[in-house]
């Protein structure tokens, strides 16, 4: 009797039989901006590399920080270069012997690349397990703000 009654309810299958969730949905696609994930679903996932479809205010505050900082880097580096101080990273050096234009775009980009490659895995641990790469990015704008500031101090004492 009771299969009876199962069998009553015929139900139309609409899944397409495609599982959307054998893979994460890329950030770099519409779908990741129009998301609503924030964070991961289930106590047990939190240890769990996870991304995430919107950014905490405060990740893309922190974001937006360094990226600034970094430009004030690049300009006083530009003006302390010009009293007799050199750049220490061979890179950057390159090229800055280029032209200050040419400087500030390269820094610029590989800042930016680099901190968006942050932003996107923040929820990803490093050092086995031991820190999360958001810390590594809350870290960043303070580093920065060091560096600027000895840069300030180097330009008004020079």
């Amino acid at each position: 009797m009771e299969n009876r009654k199962i069998n009553e309810f015929q139900f139309k299958e609409r899944r397409s039989g495609k599982d959307r969730r054998a893979r994460p949905t890329s950030p770099f696609t519409l779908a990741s901006l129009l998301g609503s994930r924030r964070h991961y679903r289930r106590n047990q996932d939190s240890r769990k590399f996870y991304f995430v479809d919107l950014y905490s205010p405060f990740s893309v505050t922190l974001l937006l920080s360094a990226l600034v900082l970094s430009i004030a880097d690049a300009f006083l580096t530009i003006m302390l270069v010009g009293e007799d101080i050199h750049e220490l990273n061979p890179a950057m050096d390159f090229f800055l012997k280029l032209g200050p234009f040419e400087f500030i775009i390269v820094k610029w980009f590989l800042t930016a690349f680099g901190l968006i490659t942050l932003l996107v895995l923040k929820n990803y641990y490093l050092w086995q397990g031991r820190v999360r790469t958001v810390v590594v990015l809350a870290l960043l704008p303070f580093l920065y703000l060091a560096l600027v500031s000895y840069e300030i101090f180097m330009v008004v004492k020079g």
